[in-house]
């Protein structure tokens, strides 16, 4: 039986968001994906330069919207497409930008989970509303925000960012690390029981 990873926690006064944050790497960074499910292993990989249209009229299978008060830079003129495309199957989810809405995909299953209703505001896009979940039909929709936060910082935006944990999850850093795996594979460092800064990041928003 394998050595259990030997995780380290940080207090809020040793990082630069100001919470208790649990180092993941040793999981995300050193394990691998696999699925007996052939489908979903081709799913992971069939991205390539999809442009999201055949995941306009899906819905995500959680029906439940929580109010969000997100705000991202971006250019005068964001046109659709990716704002991240997964590439291996340690990358679980594709964001798309279509017609003024955010899809977060599910990459193996390729289904739609949330739903970001936005609105231009100018040099900035606006995240007005979340439908769906990303984790859990029960979970709480502060973590519903914080956690398209993380992968609006994560994946579209390319920033180091705390995954958000599950209320409990911190108890078990063994858990958490492979939950983090699990949800967001090697897109996860390190994560936080706690709601990190929300503050506007620098870098704009880019779709291809």
């Amino acid at each position: 039986m394998p050595d259990q990873p030997d995780f380290q926690w940080f207090g809020p006064a040793d990082n630069r968001w100001g919470v208790r944050l649990l180092d993941v790497r040793p999981v995300t960074q050193t394990y691998m994906s696999t699925s007996k499910n052939p489908q979903f292993a081709a799913n992971a990989v069939s991205f390539g330069q999809d442009d999201g249209h055949s995941f306009l009229t899906m819905e995500p299978t959680v029906q439940r919207t929580v109010p969000a008060n997100l705000q991202y830079r971006k250019p005068a003129l964001l046109k659709d497409g990716a704002l991240f495309r997964p590439s291996r199957m340690e990358h679980k989810w594709a964001i798309f930008y279509l017609q003024r809405r955010i899809l977060f995909v599910r990459s193996w299953q390729r289904m739609v989970m949330v739903v970001a209703e936005t609105k231009d505001n100018g040099d900035k896009l606006d995240l007005v509303s979340l439908r769906g979940a990303f984790a859990a039909e029960q979970e709480p929709a502060d973590f519903t925000v914080r956690c398209c936060d993380y992968m609006m910082h994560s994946h579209a935006l390319s920033i180091e960012y705390p995954t958000p944990l599950l209320p409990g999850d911190e108890q078990d850093a063994n858990k958490a690390a492979f939950w983090c795996f699990s949800c967001f594979g090697c897109m996860s460092v390190c994560a936080t029981p706690d709601a990190a800064s929300m503050s506007v990041p620098e870098e704009l928003l880019k779709t291809s």
